[in-house]
C-alpha cells in the first residue's frame, strides 16, 4: 500500500452513521439514486436514505458533474454605450461525489489532463474539480455484465489512484483509504467509527481484488492487442467498413463514455440586448461534427468516423498526449451501441485479420 495512503476499517454496520455524518460537513452530497423505473443517477440528495447502495453503475456517468454536457461560459448584456457587460456563472460549491466506481475515477484522471494539465488550463472544469470530494466505492464483483476494466491500462475493480476516498467492501467490514487532505478531511469526520486497518485486511483485499478481476470480469476485450494494431496503422480498410456498417452514427457511445471530450460552442440570443455562449458535448461519431465555420459540413462516411473514434480510444499517439487510453472498461458503450458495436468488439475485430471479419 502507499505510504501516502492512510488506511482504516468501518464496520459494516457504522456505514449508515458514516454516511450521515457526511452532511454534517456542509457539502453538498451527490450519491447513487434510483430513479422510479429502477435506473441509477448519481443526483444531488439530502439525507442517506435517499441513496442506493445496492446499485451497480450508472448509465450516466457521475463525471457529468464535473463536466456538464451543457454548460455556460458568460451570459452578456448590451450597453447603449461602450463594450457589453460580461456576466460570469456562480463558481460552484463544495460538494461530495458518494459512491463513485474505480472506471469512473480513471475517467476523471483522464478529464484532469485533458482540462487542466494542457496549456491553456480549462477555468469551468477546474472550478469544480477544486470543489469536489471524491469518494469511490470498489466493486467486489462486476458492477455490470458489461464491465471490462481489467482489459484497460491502469483498470481494474479497486482504484490505485486518483479518489480521496475509497471504500473496499472486505466481509462484513470495509476498508477505507484516505490519499488526499480532502480524504483527511472526511476522515476526521469519521474519526469514532474508524480503526486502524490490519495487514490481515489490506491482504484479503488484495486476494479479492486479484480473484475479481481474474475470475469475474470480462477479459475478451483485449485493449492492449487493439492498441498495437491500432498504432501501427495495420488495420484494414475492410475492417473500418465493417463496424461501420454496423454503425447508426448515433453518437450514443460518445455521449455516455466518461472520457470523451468532444464539445461545441455556441452563442444563444435571448432578446435583442442580451444572450449567452455555452458550451455543450459533442460526438465524433456524428454526420455534423467536423462542420466547418462558414457553415459547410466535410461528410465523414461512418467508416472513416468509426476510425477517428478508435483511434482517439486506442492509438499510442494519443496515450502520449493524453497520458492514457481513451477507454476506462465502464461497458456504457456497449449498453448504448444500438449497433452491438461497443469497444469490446471494435477490439475483436481490430484484432482479426480482414478476411474473419463477420457482418
Amino acid at each position: 500500500m502507499d505510504r501516502g495512503i492512510r488506511a482504516c476499517i468501518l464496520a459494516g454496520e457504522k456505514l449508515p452513521e458514516a454516511l450521515a455524518q457526511l452532511f454534517a460537513l456542509g457539502d453538498r452530497v451527490i450519491a447513487p439514486t434510483q430513479a422510479p423505473k429502477g435506473d441509477i443517477f448519481f443526483c444531488e440528495v439530502e439525507s442517506a436514505a435517499e441513496m442506493d447502495l445496492s446499485y451497480g453503475n450508472s448509465l450516466v456517468s457521475p463525471t457529468e458533474h464535473l463536466r456538464p454536457p451543457k454548460e455556460l461560459y458568460f451570459e452578456y448584456r448590451l450597453k447603449d454605450e461602450g463594450p457589453p457587460e460580461i456576466i460570469p456563472p456562480p463558481p460552484p460549491s463544495p460538494f461530495i461525489l458518494f459512491g463513485i466506481r474505480p472506471c469512473d475515477v480513471a475517467a476523471v484522471q483522464y478529464l484532469d489532463h485533458f482540462f487542466l494539465e494542457r496549456e491553456p488550463a480549462d477555468k469551468l472544469y477546474g472550478q469544480r474539480r477544486e470543489v469536489a470530494t471524491l469518494i469511490a466505492m470498489a466493486c467486489v464483483e462486476p458492477a455490470a455484465e458489461t464491465c471490462f476494466c481489467p482489459c484497460c491500462e491502469g483498470g481494474g475493480p479497486v482504484s490505485d489512484s486518483g479518489y480521496d476516498v475509497q471504500l473496499t467492501r472486505v466481509g462484513e467490514e470495509y476498508l477505507v483509504e484516505f490519499a488526499t487532505e480532502k480524504g483527511e478531511r472526511i476522515r476526521r469526520q469519521w474519526e469514532s467509527l474508524l480503526a486502524p486497518a490490519t495487514p490481515e485486511i489490506i491482504e484479503a483485499r488484495d486476494l479479492q481484488k486479484e480473484k475479481a478481476g481474474e475470475e469475474l470480469f470480462e477479459l475478451h476485450a483485449n485493449l492492449a492487442a487493439a492498441v498495437r494494431r491500432v498504432s501501427a496503422d495495420t488495420v484494414s480498410p475492410a475492417t473500418w467498413e465493417e463496424i461501420g456498417r454496423h454503425c447508426y452514427g448515433c453518437g450514443g457511445c460518445s455521449y455516455l463514455c466518461p472520457v470523451c471530450t468532444c464539445f461545441d460552442v455556441n452563442d444563444m440570443k435571448y432578446d435583442e440586448e442580451s444572450g449567452a455562449r455555452i458550451r455543450q458535448m459533442d460526438s465524433c461519431r456524428l454526420f455534423g461534427y467536423p462542420r466547418e465555420a462558414a457553415g459547410g459540413v466535410r461528410g465523414f462516411s461512418l467508416p472513416y468516423r468509426a476510425r477517428m473514434y478508435s483511434y482517439h480510444k486506442l492509438s499510442y499517439e494519443h496515450f502520449k498526449k493524453q497520458g492514457r487510453y481513451g477507454c476506462v472498461g465502464c461497458g456504457r458503450c456497449i449498453i448504448a451501441c444500438l449497433g452491438h458495436m461497443g469497444m469490446p468488439t471494435v477490439c475483436e475485430l481490430i484484432r482479426r485479420p480482414p478476411t474473419e471479419a463477420t457482418s
